[in-house]
């Protein structure tokens, strides 16, 4: 139960800051952004494990970022490396809490299924990627337990490939004392609450990010999105 306090005054705290940060320049809005993050690591006791300097590779290049995606956590993980924009589905903007968090932290919103949505955030995604900002998303679309990954979206790979950007693939998995688990995962009917207690309530939970080789944009955007999966796919498989 201590845990689950931390975590309710850290969120209440994000929270509040946020309607501050929200109209402060992007300099130290990022840096309030990675220290919270890490901040969340730590109440959870999460042990985070890179193969890779992700903060050095993005300070002098900028990608559009691709990897799986098991929670709500793993944009967290990677905020709190170095701040970046993802894409999150629509209805994150109004969770409790979290929702008013990723507003601050420059996150593009989309509706699944909607066009119009599909295309505004497809030119949000290059104004940024043109401004050399690297941006995140999750090409399967949908969270997993971790244990498989699904097929790629290939639409806003185009987004790379008009901006003449190269795509940066990563794996994110999660261990409990070294052992694959499902613990963190948001996928399904699982609830927020649900999905924090589960967190709380594992031991040893150690997330292991793997920062893979570019692929490049100079081929159509299904071949670039096959590309970037087999590479997750692979480096996934490898710890089974």
């Amino acid at each position: 139960m201590v845990k689950f306090s931390l975590i309710i005054i850290h969120l209440f705290y994000g929270f509040f800051q946020a309607l501050y940060i929200l109209y402060i320049n992007d300099k130290p809005k990022k840096r309030y952004i990675k220290n919270w993050s890490k901040r969340l690591l730590s109440i959870l006791k999460i042990h985070l494990e890179i193969n890779q300097d992700l903060n050095k590779l993005l300070s002098n290049k900028h990608f559009l970022i691709v990897s799986n995606h098991i929670s709500w956590l793993d944009i967290f993980l990677i905020n709190s490396i170095v701040p970046i924009s993802f894409l999150s589905k629509g209805d994150v903007a109004s969770w409790p809490l979290i929702g008013k968090l990723t507003k601050c932290a420059d996150t593009i919103y989309i509706k699944r299924g909607n066009k119009k949505s599909l295309s505004m955030a497809s030119n949000q995604i290059e104004k940024k990627l043109n401004k050399m900002d690297s941006v995140y998303f999750f090409p399967e679309g949908f969270a997993t337990d971790g244990s498989r990954l699904l097929p790629f979206k290939s639409n806003f790979f185009q987004t790379a490939i008009n901006c003449n950007i190269n795509i940066l693939p990563l794996s994110i998995r999660y261990t409990s004392d070294g052992k694959f688990t499902s613990a963190p995962s948001y996928a399904g009917d699982i609830s927020l609450a649900q999905s924090m207690w589960a967190l709380i309530k594992v031991k040893n939970l150690t997330a292991h990010i793997s920062v893979l080789p570019v692929v490049s944009n100079k081929k159509n955007r299904k071949v670039v999105a096959n590309e970037a999966h087999q590479k997750i796919y692979k480096a996934l498989e490898q710890f089974k």
